[in-house]
């Protein structure tokens, strides 16, 4: 974990420059969380619907086929360089996926470090198909990680001339799991609404993202106690808070991006919810402090070795719960971070 800034040094005396916890990264263990082209031809388009329309509109085995192109093309995409790479990732992702892949990209250009959002397909395994034949299509896909993670994916056809494209990845957190979906020959339906469902994915996506705020978080009622992600992110927070005592000041703040959500019906009635959050840090001098100093890495990004009034940083947060149905609490499974930008003066 990078430490983006040092201790507020103080107006009155020399404070120790001891470094502190980073602000965009959350504190948690590695157990915790857990070519350069594109083929011409398109990935995963679909003839015109039929008229039966409560079965899977693709086999099994060519769900399979997609979902490996797919996720191969996606890493094409994050691994490409130079001018080609905005254009790869256009054909290759959308949605999510897509927003955080180019934060991760301008970060990589700055010099700085962040997490690893796309998935590698090797090799991918269909759990789900969205049912029936009208779009957007979509495909919940299980995956393995260079550094041996398991990650949840959603593929995603907005129309009959578009491609599946990655739509959506997080690393799955050690001991969680996915209940069945309906068989890949029947289809899951896709519940946008949250019917039927003990929470409504927008209401969930919420709560959540208030008991993450800091200072004073709220209780989400509707989330496991188990969430360990949730109780890193406010301790971290807290701990940075604490180290930075009189000299500046910390809040947090957690934002929806509703057009990020896909929802997938688990066999049992219950789902699976993707969403996607942007947390803001923003650090503010005290009369007291006289300076932040941020990290090589940061200062890279910022272009200043030195901060003498605030300092503001957005993250991306890849979040994927399963909800369960009429009654029950909802549990994170998966969960990414990236760091998007940073600014201060």
């Amino acid at each position: 974990m990078t430490d983006l800034f040092r201790r507020p040094s103080a107006s009155s005396r020399t404070a120790p420059r001891r470094a502190l916890v980073g602000v965009a990264a959350v504190a948690l263990s590695a157990a915790a969380l857990t070519g350069c082209g594109l083929g011409d031809a398109l990935v995963g388009v679909q003839d015109a619907p039929r008229e039966v329309g409560d079965t899977a509109p693709v086999s099994a085995e060519s769900a399979q086929t997609i979902a490996a192109r797919v996720l191969t093309d996606a890493t094409r995409a994050r691994e490409a360089t130079g001018a080609e790479a905005k254009q790869l990732r256009a054909k290759a992702l959308t949605g999510a996926a897509l927003t955080v892949t180019s934060a991760d990209s301008r970060l990589a250009r700055a010099g700085s470090t962040s997490t690893e959002p796309v998935t590698k397909a090797t090799p991918p395994k269909v759990l789900g198909i969205s049912r029936g034949n009208s779009w957007p299509r979509v495909m919940l896909v299980q995956s393995s990680r260079e550094d041996g993670r398991t990650a949840l994916n959603v593929l995603v056809s907005e129309s009959a001339s578009e491609p599946f494209k990655l739509a959506s990845s997080a690393a799955m957190q050690p001991g969680s799991s996915v209940a069945a979906l309906d068989s890949l020959d029947q289809g899951s339906p896709l519940n946008p609404q949250g019917t039927g469902l003990a929470v409504a994915p927008k209401a969930l996506l919420e709560e959540y993202a208030a008991s993450l705020r800091y200072p004073k978080p709220a209780t989400a009622e509707h989330v496991s106690s188990s969430d360990v992600f949730a109780r890193a992110v406010r301790a971290n927070a807290k701990s940075q808070a604490d180290s930075f005592a009189k000299l500046a000041s910390l809040r947090q703040t957690h934002t929806v991006q509703p057009d990020n959500t896909v929802v997938i019906s688990l066999r049992d009635g219950g789902a699976v919810v993707f969403g996607l959050l942007e947390r803001t840090d923003t650090i503010t001098l005290k009369p007291s402090g006289k300076s932040l100093t941020p990290s090589a890495d940061f200062q890279k990004l910022l272009g200043k070795k030195t901060l003498t009034k605030s300092a503001q940083m957005h993250t991306y947060e890849t979040v994927v719960f399963t909800v369960p149905a009429k009654t029950g609490k909802a549990n994170l499974v998966a969960v990414d971070e990236t760091l998007v930008s940073a600014k201060g003066e």
